[in-house]
């Protein structure tokens, strides 16, 4: 019994002895091309290190489609065909081109990342038959920009081409009290323009924010005068004029007057040529309906009281047309009002849509609501489905309103999904240019498991279509890249390893046990 005993456990100590060691994978190396005056990444660990690295992933945002290629970006370029992927990582050189032994030298500086996709997918196309390309920016170069003027550290900074003016501005500290944050120096090769980084900080503008470049310098000057704007605004505050000194533009800026303002007695108070303040009553109706307007002094103060007038209204929010008179806000990039509207007796759904203009292009039919204050309970929140209403006539959701009701209308979901075995999985903006793969390329690419010609596409209306036979992109879609079963010889040459180990041992075994002379 202990002979037997010792047996099965010298066996199974050899099994896993032997077996262990072939059961990793080999991992083929990532050839890695640097352009002169660009060193290569540097390998780290001790001898046992691999001799060639990729840069680490840049953290945050991946590089988007408009993104501008210049020397020093380091890309990864995937090659598709039928029976296998062509995968590079090399720089852009000093020249602003890349270079893919299969395809040669192709000049991509100062294409956008979407054109530099196609540009190589032409290139591989011609080299050949059946073959797909998709481009992704692993690390963005590096340069040096200087700031100056009003911030709190000036000089020299070393910064990505991923990041904004703002972004440079904050990591210098900040604005100090006395800079100007309305009228910011931008010079790009000799070239001077003005940024007003408050329409960026209050509406979102991009077009004042723009991406920093290689060589640019920022002047932050000093503060010029101001206005406040009080009572019934929905920002309420001192601001510094503009290069344009409308009122008209100030109040658009800050999101215009409160549902509840008294914009026919609005007051402006200024101060004189002998330094005596004057107060002037202004119709705001009149005085900002284009093309008048009230042009601004540093010093003014703009008051605008509320309605002290009870009456039955109705307010309206979201993805409306709107009217002349209505407030106009941003919401995921779309434009959208906040309107209060009278409410006669009696008025209904279609009413009120009709009043504030209409649904927009990019309105969500089916998900718009009335939310209504409860007599003796909390806010009700009335599902309507303009979608019937509007589209298939049925006046079914058309209700009465009432005193006091909120009808909201929210924004149509502008992403597309995609999902599965990408780098980065998640919504991408919705862009009626692009093909499913590359939104692909814009979720980092596929990852070594990825089953790229498997991929499908789900609209919202539940279809499924594989990625080639998919109709153009829509809002809401879904692209599902799927795993692969076994991955092409890798997963072949690791199930092989596994069972030759395996072979090994039992054939060890038994020349151990039962090959020794005088066995029996």
């Amino acid at each position: 019994m202990k002979h037997g005993s010792l047996r099965r456990t010298l066996s199974l100590l050899l099994v896993v002895s032997l077996s262990a060691p072939g059961l990793g994978s080999a991992q083929s190396p990532t050839v890695v091309q640097s352009p002169v005056g660009v060193p290569p990444p540097q390998p780290q660990g001790g001898a046992g290190a691999a001799q060639t690295a990729t840069p680490p992933p840049t953290r945050g945002t991946m590089p988007g489609p408009d993104y501008r290629l210049g020397p020093g970006d380091f890309l990864d370029v995937q090659i598709a065909g039928r029976l296998e992927v062509i995968r590079q990582q090399t720089y852009v050189d000093l020249e602003g081109a890349v270079t893919v032994p299969p395809l040669g030298a192709i000049p991509l500086a100062g294409l956008t990342l979407l054109e530099a996709h196609r540009r190589v997918a032409e290139r591989a196309r011609d080299v050949f038959r059946f073959a797909e390309a998709t481009v992704t920016v692993v690390t963005p170069r590096t340069f040096e920009i200087v700031v100056s003027g009003e911030v709190e550290r000036p000089g020299t900074l070393q910064v990505t081409a991923m990041r904004r003016l703002h972004d440079v501005i904050l990591e210098a500290g900040g604005v100090t009290p006395r800079g100007s944050i309305r009228r910011v120096v931008v010079t790009r090769k000799g070239v001077e323009s003005e940024v007003d980084l408050l329409a960026f900080q209050l509406r979102g503008d991009l077009t004042q924010n723009p991406f920093v470049t290689e060589g640019l310098k920022v002047l932050i000057p000093p503060r010029t005068g101001s206005v406040t704007l009080a009572g019934a605004v929905r920002r309420p505050g001192e601001y510094e004029l503009g290069s344009t000194p409308s009122l008209r533009a100030l109040l658009e800026l800050v999101g215009g007057v409160s549902q509840s303002a008294a914009a026919g007695e609005a007051r402006l108070t200024r101060v004189g040529a002998d330094d005596r303040k004057e107060t002037l009553t202004l119709d705001l109706r009149s005085a900002l309906k284009p093309p008048a307007d009230v042009t601004l002094q540093p010093g003014d103060v703009i008051f605008v009281p509320q309605i002290s007038v009870l009456q039955d209204v109705v307010e309206v929010r979201g993805a409306f047309n709107g009217t002349p008179e209505s407030s106009k806000t941003t919401v995921a990039g779309k434009a959208t009002i906040l309107q209060r509207l009278e409410l006669p007796q009696g008025e209904r759904v279609r009413d009120v849509v009709g009043k504030a203009g209409g649904a927009a292009a990019y309105a969500d039919l089916r998900l718009a609501l009335i939310e209504r204050s409860g007599v003796t309970g909390p806010r009700q929140r009335i599902p309507i489905d303009l979608q019937r209403l509007l589209v298939e006539r049925d006046e079914a959701p058309n209700i009465v309103l009432q005193n006091g009701d909120v009808v909201i209308l929210p924004v149509v979901e502008d992403r597309v999904f995609i999902v599965g075995e990408v780098k980065i999985p998640g919504p991408h903006d919705f862009r009626p240019d692009l093909t499913p793969r590359e939104y692909v390329a814009l979720a980092g690419g596929p990852t070594n498991r990825a089953r790229l010609g498997n991929t499908s596409v789900t609209f919202r209306n539940g279809r499924t279509y594989a990625m080639a036979d998919a109709p153009p992109l829509e809002p809401g879609a879904v692209v599902t890249v799927p795993e692969v079963a076994v991955k092409w010889w890798q997963d072949y040459v690791t199930i092989l390893q596994a069972i030759a180990s395996l072979v090994t041992a039992y054939t060890g075994l038994y020349f151990i046990f039962n090959g020794s002379p005088g066995h029996n």
